[in-house]
């Protein structure tokens, strides 16, 4: 297991923020460089009163031609399952990946905190990843070490880095709209 940890700062308050980032995420997609599309597959209120949001992320780069056998497929894709505690700001997630899936366990929690003295908004990012061994059946074992560190030195640093890039990203569309004007929640698919 690879822990991981970050924080963002952003210069907006922590309800629009929020927002955003709950209800509008498939329209940052665009601003994200190695993201082609983020779609809303599922949004639904639990028994608990807490929203759960499915989204489908795609990568815009896709699996060389020599791994694509061995990992199932051509294209970089998860799905990621949140349920975001509206009274809290706090959002659980955990991401199931379209290669591997029974190999990788990706799961933790977005803190969403006022900062600036109210004018801005700390989002603390923890997690962790499990890269499961077997996942390269089809390579010799003695690679699988080094093969499981880089991948997971990789997706430690690429998750956070995203996530700051997307908070960054819901700062200047919380700041789009007119004056007055409320961000409201995109329609259920």
């Amino acid at each position: 297991m690879t822990p991981f940890h970050s924080f963002t700062m952003v210069k907006r308050p922590v309800d629009q923020i929020w927002l955003v980032m709950r209800d509008h995420l498939a329209e940052l997609a665009v601003q994200l460089d190695d993201l082609d599309s983020i779609v809303q597959l599922e949004r639904s209120t639990g028994s608990d009163g807490r929203l759960l949001l499915v989204n489908r992320w795609q990568a815009r780069q896709t699996i060389p031609a020599l791994l694509r056998g061995a990992l199932g497929g051509d294209v970089i894709s998860w799905v990621d399952r949140a349920r975001w505690d509206d009274a809290a700001h706090v959002c659980e997630w955990a991401i199931t990946p379209s290669v591997l899936p029974e190999h990788i366990e990706c799961r933790g929690s977005t803190r969403y905190e006022p900062a600036m003295a109210g004018r801005g908004t700390r989002v603390t990012f923890d997690g962790s990843f499990t890269l499961k061994p077997g996942f390269l059946n089809r390579l010799p074992a003695a690679f699988e070490p080094a093969i499981l560190s880089l991948v997971e030195n990789i997706v430690s640093t690429l998750i956070p880095r995203n996530l700051s890039k997307a908070i960054n990203a819901a700062g200047e569309f919380s700041a789009a709209p007119a004056p007055g004007q409320a961000l409201a929640p995109p329609a259920s698919p």
